[in-house]
C-alpha cells in the first residue's frame, strides 16, 4: 500500500491483522521484510503489524528531498496519523531506532519504543566512549562512507533470506545518494529525548555487534527509571533476523509488559 507526505513522497507500507499498533521499522539501507518472523509471531499474538520502508529505501519513492532524520521523524508521525493509530509501540533497528528515539523528543502519540542495536549517541568525544565504531565529530564522514564489516554473526535466519533478496534485488538501496542521511544520523544525540521520556523505552544491544559496544545499554538504563535493557548473545547488529526466536521471546516481554501505556 502507498502513503503520500504532505511533501508529496510516497511510502510504500504495510498492515496486518487488527488489535494494539505495533510499527515496525528497518534501519538505514534496510527494508521492511526484515521483519518478516516479528510480523507472524505479533499476528499470533492478536496484535496489528504496520511496516513501511523509509523514503529513498525498500519500494517508496526515491528522491533527494529532506535526507534527514528530522523528516523521516516526520514521516513516521504522518503515517500514523493517516492509520488513525492510538499509541502506538515502535519497535526499531538500528537507524530506525533513532527514529523512534526522536519521535520521544517531539510527540506524545506512542505507548513505548524499543531500540535494537542502536547507541543514542554516535560520535565518540571525550566524555561518551559508546559511539559506531571509532568515529568522531572530525572523522565520521570519513568513516561512514565506506564501512566494511560483516554485520552478522553467523548470517541471518534462512526463513528471512528469500522475501528479503527479493526485495533487495527488486528495488536496489544506493548508499551513495543516501549519504547526507547517514551523515544527519550519525550527528544526533537522542540520549536526553531518551533520558527525559515519560514513555518506557526498552534497549536492546548485541554482545557482538560489529558498530557498539554493547555496554552502551546500561549506561543509558541507568539515567531513568523509564528505561530499561538487556544484551543479546550470539548475535551480530541485524538480532530480529539472526536470532529472532530469542528476539522474539523479548519483544513478547516488552509488548504485554506496556499494555496499560495503550
Amino acid at each position: 500500500m502507498k502513503f503520500l507526505t504532505d511533501d508529496k513522497i510516497e511510502l510504500d507500507y504495510n498492515i496486518y491483522g487488527s488489535g494494539k499498533p505495533v510499527i515496525l521499522i528497518a534501519g538505514f539501507g534496510g527494508y521492511q521484510e526484515i521483519w518478516q518472523l516479528q510480523v507472524k509471531y505479533l499476528l499470533d499474538m492478536n496484535y496489528q503489524v504496520i511496516t513501511y520502508d523509509h523514503r529513498n529505501h525498500g519500494a517508496s519513492q526515491r528522491t533527494d528531498s529532506q535526507l534527514n532524520m528530522a523528516r523521516l521523524i516526520t514521516d513516521l508521525h504522518e503515517l500514523i496519523e493517516f492509520l488513525k493509530l492510538d499509541k502506538p509501540l515502535l519497535v526499531g533497528h538500528s537507524m530506525g531506532a533513532s527514529v523512534c528515539y526522536g519521535y520521544l523528543s517531539r510527540y506524545d502519540n506512542v505507548a513505548g519504543v524499543m531500540g535494537v542495536d542502536q547507541t543514542t549517541k554516535m560520535l565518540n568525544d571525550s566524555i561518551w566512549h559508546y559511539g559506531f565504531m571509532d568515529i568522531n565529530q572530525s572523522n565520521y564522514k570519513e568513516k561512514t562512507t565506506n564501512v566494511n564489516v560483516h554485520e552478522t554473526l553467523h548470517g541471518l535466519d534462512k526463513r528471512v533470506i528469500t522475501k528479503l533478496n527479493d526485495a533487495k534485488n527488486k528495488y536496489p538501496f544506493n548508499r551513495v545518494s543516501n549519504l547526507p542521511l547517514l551523515y544527519d544520523h550519525v550527528t544526533k544525540d537522542w540520549t536526553k529525548a531518551v533520558e527525559t521520556s515519560s514513555h518506557p523505552v526498552m534497549i536492546l544491544a548485541a554482545k557482538d555487534s560489529p558498530y557498539y559496544n554493547s555496554g552502551f545499554a546500561k549506561v543509558v538504563a541507568d539515567l531513568s527509571e523509564n528505561v530499561t535493557f538487556s544484551v543479546m548473545d550470539n548475535s551480530g547488529h541485524d538480532i530480529m533476523a539472526e536470532v529472532p526466536d530469542q528476539f522474539n521471546q523479548l519483544l513478547r516481554h516488552f509488548v504485554l509488559s506496556n499494555q496499560r501505556y495503550q
